[in-house]
């Protein structure tokens, strides 16, 4: 992880109980309906158990559609990308919790909408000078004691590699996707440091691995 537009809302012209009715000359309709497929898509909204967004998926063809100015793609190493792996650990994720009867809100990094769910959590990877970090969490304040002390007990022991800390960074602490959701528990993860050789070689054959920590993690912290 190196370190939007919100959809209209047409308002009918002349529409509401108490309002007076104008009338537009024939020449405006043909333009209003030139404007109303020039607009952005309307803002969506979804409820389920829990989220899951792939950090930098889709990138950087979303960055336009939904007026991102700082499209950060991610870092990368050995031909990998961070927004490759990151769709892998989440869509493992997402696949175990569906079997188990969960409600599953699949995200990419760029989206329409204000989600509410129980749980929400932003999958990344770390870029930094090599091996200077490694794994990491990110959270707000509403964010649990418990929630973030369940995942470090469960991933730390099993990462055999540095674990930097909690909100390490201004940008983990204020991940622009807690604002996307309402959940009491948000969590961005940190899985490792993709620039770190040693690091590296042992993630990336366990990408599925970690989608099914991950599964297992939330399944003990969400009720079905």
């Amino acid at each position: 992880m190196r370190r939007r537009s919100l959809g209209t809302r047409g308002v009918g012209i002349g529409a509401g109980h108490y309002g007076r009715v104008i009338r537009l000359p024939a020449f405006f309709v043909p333009l209003l309906a030139l404007l109303a497929l020039a607009a952005p898509p309307a803002a969506t909204a979804e409820t389920g158990d829990i989220l899951v967004q792939a950090g930098h998926e889709g990138r950087p063809a979303s960055c336009a559609v939904h007026h991102v100015k700082a499209c950060n793609l991610g870092t990368g190493a050995n031909g990998a990308r961070e927004r490759e792996w990151t769709a892998q650990v989440a869509d493992e994720a997402t696949r175990v919790l569906r079997d188990r009867g969960y409600a599953v809100l699949r995200r990419p990094a760029d989206y329409e909408g204000s989600d509410t769910v129980r749980a929400a959590v932003f999958l990344h990877f770390d870029g930094a000078t090599p091996c200077a970090s490694g794994a990491s969490v990110g959270f707000p304040e509403t964010t649990s004691r418990a929630f973030v002390d369940a995942w470090e007990g469960r991933y730390r022991p099993w990462f055999p590699y540095r674990f930097v800390g909690e909100n390490f960074t201004e940008n983990e602490h204020k991940y622009y996707g807690f604002r996307l959701v309402d959940a009491p528990e948000k969590m961005l993860i940190e899985f490792g440091e993709m620039s770190c050789p040693v690091q590296f070689a042992w993630m990336q054959p366990r990408l599925r691995a970690m989608g099914d920590e991950l599964a297992a993690f939330l399944m003990e912290r969400v009720e079905r």
